[in-house]
C-alpha cells in the first residue's frame, strides 16, 4: 500500500468537490481530488443534470465555467420555457435562446415562471472545463476510478483516508479532509451524527414535516438523451422489459445542438431506491425509463426522436444528511434572509423551491432568498472535516431546496477557502475567521449578501 501526504484531500469529484479542490488550489494548497467516476461533475455530468436550474448566487466558479463553454460552439445555451405541465402533456420544455444574458439565470424567488432562465450544457464539454480549471493551478493532483474504503480517526481529527483504484489502495494523510461524496462517505466511516429519512415535527418545528418520523427521501431519477430523426419511428421495447407504460412528469431541455435531455421527476422513490441498493435499484429504474420512453412515443408523439442514451449515474437527490454544528431548516428556508439571523456566517445564498419529488410531495416557491451558514459544513465531532455537498447539515425539507448544483459548487468554494486558513494556520474548521472567509468569497465572485442580489 502507498502512501502521499497533502495539504487538503478533497473524496468527491461532483460540484461541491470540484469547488473546494479550486478555492483551495487557487489559495496556494497542494489537493487530491479522488473522484469514484471516470470525470468530474457528478450528478451534473454523469448523471445526466446537464441543466442549471435557475437560482441565486455567484457568478463566481460557475460563471468561469459558462465563459469558457460560450467560447465553443453548441457547449453551452441559456434558455427559457416554451411549455408548462398539463395533464395531457406532462412536462416542462425549456429550449436555449441566443442572446439571453447568463446573469438571468442567477435568479428564482421573486421571478415569474416563464421568466425563470437556465442553464443548459453537454456534459463532457463541463467535466472537461472543471478539469482544466482544476489542471491549470498545478496543485491539483487527480485521482479518477479512486473509491473512497475507510478513514483513520484518532480523537477529534481524521489522520488519514485509504482509497482504492484499480484494485491498489493508497492512503492518503493530509491536514485536513473535504467529504464531497453526496452519501457522506468519509463521515459516516469517522461515526459522525447523520439522519436518513424525514424528520418529525417536534424535532424543528417544520410546519410541513410530520408528526413522526418518516422512511422517506426525494425521489431518484435517471436521465436520458434523444436526438430528432428525419423518419418518425416506434423504437421496441429491450428484451425482458414488460409492455405496461410507466406514465411519469418529466423536464425536458434542450441542447445547443436540438437534442433533448429528459429527467423523470421521479423515476423511483428515494427511499425504494435506498432500500433496493444501487445496483437492484437501477436495474428497475432503467425498466421504467424504457416503458417511460416507449409511452412517450407511442403515445405523446414522441416518435420524432430516437433515443441517444440513459445518462451512466442515477440521479439522487437525497441520502444521509449530516447532523452538524447547524442545522438548516424549513424554517429558515421559509423566512428568508430578511427573516433569518447570523447574516454574518452565511456562505452562499439559495432562493430554489422547496421540491419534493415523490412521496410526500411539497413544491412551494419562495419569495426571497436565504441564507446558509457557515456551520452547516462542519460536523460536531471532527475539528479537520468540513462536508460539502447535498448531505451537508440539512432537514429533508430544507435539502429540496438546497442540494442544486450551483449552490453545491460554492459551498465547496467556501470549505475550500476554509481550508486554506486550516492549513496554513493550523486551525480547526470551527476556529475559522468567517468574515474573511466570506470576504474571500466575495473576492472571488460568490454571493453571499442579500442587498446585492
Amino acid at each position: 500500500m502507498s502512501q502521499a501526504s497533502y495539504d487538503l484531500a478533497v473524496i468527491g469529484g461532483g460540484s461541491g468537490g470540484f469547488g473546494a479542490a479550486l478555492a483551495a488550489a487557487r489559495g496556494g494548497l497542494r489537493v487530491l481530488m479522488a473522484e469514484r467516476g471516470p470525470m468530474l461533475g457528478g450528478n451534473s455530468t454523469l448523471a445526466g443534470v446537464n441543466t442549471w436550474e435557475p437560482g441565486v448566487g455567484g457568478p463566481g466558479f460557475h460563471g468561469e465555467l459558462y465563459d469558457m463553454l460560450s467560447r465553443q460552439p453548441n457547449a453551452i445555451g441559456v434558455s427559457r420555457s416554451i411549455h408548462h405541465w398539463t395533464p395531457d402533456q406532462p412536462w416542462g420544455w425549456s429550449r436555449v435562446r441566443p442572446g439571453l444574458d447568463y446573469r438571468l439565470s442567477l435568479r428564482r424567488a421573486g421571478v415569474k415562471p416563464d421568466d425563470w432562465t437556465r442553464v443548459t450544457f453537454e456534459p463532457d464539454a463541463m467535466a472537461a472545463a472543471m478539469r482544466g480549471l482544476l489542471e491549470r493551478t498545478g496543485t491539483v493532483d487527480l485521482r479518477f476510478g479512486a473509491a473512497f474504503t475507510s478513514a483513520a480517526v484518532a480523537r477529534d481529527r481524521v489522520q488519514s483516508i485509504t482509497i482504492n483504484r484499480g484494485g491498489h489502495s493508497e492512503t492518503i494523510a493530509a491536514a485536513c479532509f473535504v467529504d464531497a461524496t453526496a452519501n457522506l462517505a468519509v463521515a459516516t466511516a469517522a461515526e459522525c451524527a447523520t439522519y436518513l429519512g424525514c424528520e418529525p415535527r417536534v424535532l424543528y418545528g417544520e410546519p410541513s414535516a410530520p408528526a413522526e418520523h418518516q422512511e422517506r427521501l426525494n425521489g431518484v431519477s435517471i436521465c436520458f438523451r434523444a436526438t430528432p430523426v428525419a423518419t418518425p419511428a416506434v423504437a421496441p421495447l429491450p428484451a425482458g422489459v414488460p409492455d405496461a407504460p410507466c406514465e411519469r412528469a418529466i423536464s425536458i431541455t434542450e441542447y445547443p445542438n436540438g437534442d433533448l435531455n429528459l429527467n423523470p421527476l421521479p423515476i423511483m422513490e428515494g427511499i425504494e431506491y435506498h432500500r433496493l441498493g444501487e445496483t437492484e435499484g437501477r436495474r428497475i429504474c432503467e425498466q421504467r425509463v424504457y416503458q417511460l420512453w416507449h409511452w412517450l412515443q407511442t403515445e405523446k408523439g414522441f416518435d420524432r426522436y430516437r433515443l441517444v442514451k440513459l445518462f451512466p449515474f442515477t440521479g439522487v437527490r437525497e441520502g444521509p444528511r449530516l447532523i452538524g454544528r447547524y442545522v438548516l431548516t424549513e424554517n429558515d428556508v421559509r423566512a428568508g434572509c430578511s427573516g433569518q439571523r447570523d447574516a454574518d456566517r452565511w456562505i452562499t445564498l439559495a432562493d430554489h423551491a422547496l421540491d419534493v419529488h415523490g412521496e410526500g410531495h411539497l413544491c412551494r416557491e419562495l419569495s426571497e432568498p436565504y441564507g446558509v451558514p457557515y456551520d452547516c459544513l462542519l460536523p460536531k465531532e471532527l475539528s479537520n472535516l468540513a462536508v460539502a455537498c447535498r448531505g451537508a447539515s440539512f432537514s429533508h425539507i430544507a435539502a429540496a431546496s438546497c442540494r442544486l448544483s450551483r449552490t453545491m459548487m460554492q459551498l465547496g468554494q467556501a470549505a475550500g477557502l476554509a481550508a486554506v486558513q486550516v492549513a496554513r494556520e493550523g486551525l480547526a474548521f470551527a476556529g475559522v475567521d468567517v468574515p474573511r472567509l466570506r470576504a474571500d468569497l466575495k473576492a472571488q465572485g460568490a454571493t453571499v449578501d442579500w442587498k446585492t442580489t
